[in-house]
Formats: C-alpha cells, sequence, structure tokens
C-alpha cells in the first residue's frame, strides 16, 4: 500500500466521520497503515482533535473564504480543517503546518488548490497576529463556537439550561483515563503506591471508591498489572453502577446488554458469590469473554439479542437485571466526538422505541421482589426520564427506588451525571423494583 501524507490520511479520516457517517475508530485504524509508523500518534491527534473540533473550525474556514468550496472538492475542505487545527490546538510551527498542507497536494489533480489552501491558513494567521480573533469569533454561531451541529446544541440547551455551557466545555476537553481497581487483587492504596514507584502519576476519583485517573493516558500495554486483571479501563461514572444494587453471595444477576463486560467484571469483582449471566449480540459476546480470562474471573455467557434468545422459560427469572441499553451516547461526546456528527435528529425516538422493546423484554425475566437498574450513557430525557415515564403507565406493581448511592442530579425517576457538572461521562441510572 502506498504512503500517503498525514494530512492526506487525516483528510480521509474526517471525511468518512462528517461526510460518510463512519466510525471514527474504524476509519482512523484504515489510515493508520498508510502513513509512517512514526506518524501514527500525530494522525490520531488530528483525527480525534478534527472531529472534536469540527464544527468550530468549518465556521473559521467558511469565513475565510470568499466561496464555498464545490462538493467535489470536499477534500480540499477536509485539508484546511486537518491544517488548521494543527494551527490552533498542536505544538507544531506555523510554517510548518502551513507548508506541509499545501504540500500534501502535490502534484496530484488537485494541485490547483494549493494557492487556497495557503492563502486560508496564512489569512487565519494574519487575523490572530492582528488581534482579531474576538471579531472573528463573533461572526460564528453559537453551535459553531461550541463545536456542535445545530440540532445538538439546542437539544442539550432545550434539555439543561442550567448545565448547558459546562457540558459545551467538557464535550471539547480530552477526557481522562480512569482506571477501576480490582479489590480481589490489590487495594487502590496499594496500587496507587505501585504507579509512584514507577513514575506514573495518577489522582483517586471523588466518586467511585475504586478508581483511579491516570496523570497522562497510555496504552494498556503501559499500564503496570493490567494483563493480570489488577485493573481495568472504565470510566468514573460506569463505575458507580456496583454502588446502586445490593449484591449478596448467591444473588441471581443479568447483566442484559454486556458487551463489552465492564461491568459485568465490575459486579463480580465486588461480589464473586454471585450468579451472573451476560448476555450480548454474538460478534459482541467474545469481548465479554476476553475481559472476564483477563481477570480470571467467570460468569454464564449467552450470544444472542436479549429478545431473541432461546426459550427463557426454561431457565428461573433473574433476582437483578443490569439494563446498560443502546443509546444516543450524548453523555459520552468527549471520549467519542465522531458521536456528535453521526447523531441525525430523528435517533433520539429510534433510540427511545428500541430502549422501551429492551425494557418490556427484561422486566418478564425479573423474580418479583427483584431490582432492574436501567442505564444509558445519554444525557438526553426523551431516552432516560421519558422511557421509564412510559413504563410506569403501562405498568402496575413497579416501584421507582431511591440511588443513595450514586451521586447527580435526582430527576423524576432517577440520577442523572452530566459532564463538566459531575466527574466522569455522562450517565443516567433508574432502579425499579418488582412488586
Amino acid at each position: 500500500m502506498a504512503r500517503a501524507s498525514l494530512q492526506i490520511a487525516a483528510a480521509h479520516v474526517l471525511r468518512d466521520v462528517i461526510d460518510q457517517g463512519r466510525s471514527l475508530d474504524q476509519t482512523l485504524q484504515a489510515q493508520e497503515r498508510r502513513v509512517r509508523p512514526d506518524q501514527v500518534g500525530a494522525l490520531r491527534e488530528i483525527s480525534f482533535g478534527g472531529c472534536r473540533h469540527y464544527c468550530h473550525l468549518d465556521g473559521i474556514i467558511s469565513s475565510l473564504l470568499s466561496k464555498p468550496i464545490r462538493r467535489k472538492d470536499r477534500m480540499i475542505h477536509f485539508l484546511l480543517v486537518a491544517g488548521l487545527y494543527q494551527v490552533i490546538h498542536m505544538r507544531v510551527p506555523d510554517h510548518a503546518a502551513v507548508n506541509q498542507s499545501v504540500a500534501a497536494l502535490g502534484a496530484s489533480r488537485q494541485a490547483w488548490a494549493r494557492g487556497l489552501v495557503n492563502g486560508v491558513l496564512r489569512g487565519y494567521l494574519r487575523i490572530r497576529d492582528d488581534g482579531r480573533l474576538t471579531e472573528l469569533e463573533e461572526e460564528l454561531a453559537p453551535a459553531q463556537r461550541m463545536s456542535l451541529p445545530t440540532h445538538l446544541h439546542q437539544w442539550i440547551q432545550q434539555a439543561w439550561p442550567d448545565h448547558a455551557r459546562a457540558i459545551f466545555r467538557a464535550f471539547n476537553e480530552r477526557p481522562p483515563m480512569t482506571l477501576r481497581i480490582n479489590p480481589l487483587k490489590t487495594t487502590r492504596e496499594g496500587y496507587r503506591a505501585l504507579l509512584e514507584d514507577r513514575g506514573i502519576g495518577a489522582e483517586i476519583t471523588r466518586d467511585s471508591p475504586v478508581g483511579m485517573n491516570l496523570a497522562s493516558p497510555s496504552g494498556v500495554g503501559a499500564i503496570p498489572m493490567f494483563e493480570e486483571g489488577w485493573v481495568s479501563v472504565q470510566d468514573e461514572s460506569a463505575q458507580l453502577c456496583v454502588a446502586a444494587i445490593d449484591l449478596r453471595p448467591g444473588l441471581r444477576v443479568l447483566d442484559a446488554c454486556a458487551a463489552p463486560g465492564g461491568k459485568t467484571c465490575a459486579f463480580l469483582e465486588s461480589e464473586p458469590g454471585i450468579r451472573l449471566t451476560a448476555v450480548d449480540l454474538p460478534e459482541r459476546a467474545d469481548g465479554i469473554r476476553q475481559n472476564l480470562r483477563r481477570i480470571g474471573l467467570k460468569a454464564d455467557i449467552r450470544a444472542g439479542g436479549l429478545e431473541e434468545l432461546a426459550d427463557w422459560r426454561e431457565w428461573d427469572p433473574w433476582d437483578c437485571i443490569l439494563l446498560d441499553v443502546p443509546c444516543s451516547g450524548t453523555g459520552v461526546i468527549r471520549r467519542h466526538p465522531d458521536i456528535r456528527h453521526r447523531r441525525q435528529p430523528g435517533d433520539l425516538e429510534r433510540f427511545a422505541t428500541q430502549q422501551r422493546h429492551l425494557l418490556e423484554t427484561a422486566w418478564q425475566l425479573l423474580v418479583p421482589g427483584g431490582t432492574l437498574l436501567y442505564v444509558t450513557c445519554s444525557i438526553m430525557p426523551r431516552e432516560n426520564d421519558g422511557v421509564i415515564d412510559g413504563f410506569l403507565r403501562r405498568h402496575t406493581g413497579v416501584r421507582v427506588n431511591p440511588l443513595a448511592g450514586i451521586p447527580g442530579l435526582a430527576t423524576r425517576h432517577g440520577i442523572q451525571r452530566l459532564p463538566g457538572v459531575h466527574d466522569g461521562d455522562g450517565f443516567y441510572y433508574c432502579r425499579l423494583g418488582k412488586l
């Protein structure tokens, strides 16, 4: 495979995500093979950062152009996005960012655009150096300044008017790398001492009793005792699911949408005496097995959709069900910046329909007197309290139980944690009891 320049590879990633709705991780993986090994880190930085700040960068570029770039020349547009990201957000000398962006066009059929690329990037530098950036920012729409599509900006502004600015700021920040300490193998204090001995900085999490944020993110291969199962990578808000359920030896627990197995393992680490069944689609079930194997835990893994599995009637109902449903992912946008570009106006109702169906299916599998914990990584009320509202209207014999163990904002039925307001990602939790 022929090598591509760093800027061209980044432009391909951004085009595939923004224009074609592809996954950032998947398209980035394909482009990493096209650049030199020593450029992979920079490619990841430009790709993640370009997705995170795209709407802002796009607004600036539009203001610097005398006319829009034609649709057939969209690669030029994304090359400008990559170059402008380097100028604004990376420690790349201005002249290097400009010259490399221009040179990336080489003698290709789009070489005609070298003057355009040079002019736009140098035009931004002149405005910056003249102290006119404030004027430029004021010309942008509010959603562009927050680097969000208009509909997503409106969703959050309407749902959380008192917290919107904090959420917007968090969306554009890099998330910490958070570890979950396995109490079966070490203590948080003991593991922190191990990190200090190896010169790795870390701080304990405020709300999770088993969490720790690394001072600098790293690959899992550089995390001490990771392969031995001492720690796992898991956001602080996700770790709090364990605090919402009173786990006891012998309790029959169903993790109903379990992949990749983070919460499955967290439950077993907290109380290895539970009888846990983990369910997810066949293409996702292997991730659960890998996590359990690494940590040295066992669970009954069932590959299939919750509603598609073989005759559930041959099994006894479960005492406790964790239902972490597929959702819009609006609570984890800072961790997955492509979500802001892949979510469309009709997606909330599409997800809510799926969530209602999964909740109805899971409820049938719960023993009377049992507990169902409904969880999303969404901050959109339609997927959270809205789904629970409808469920309570359709069912009697349901009790909404309080969640004292999870810090966050109390909603009508549950607890909402918001990025920028609370530590960790945005998560919603509601605990239902079956009478």
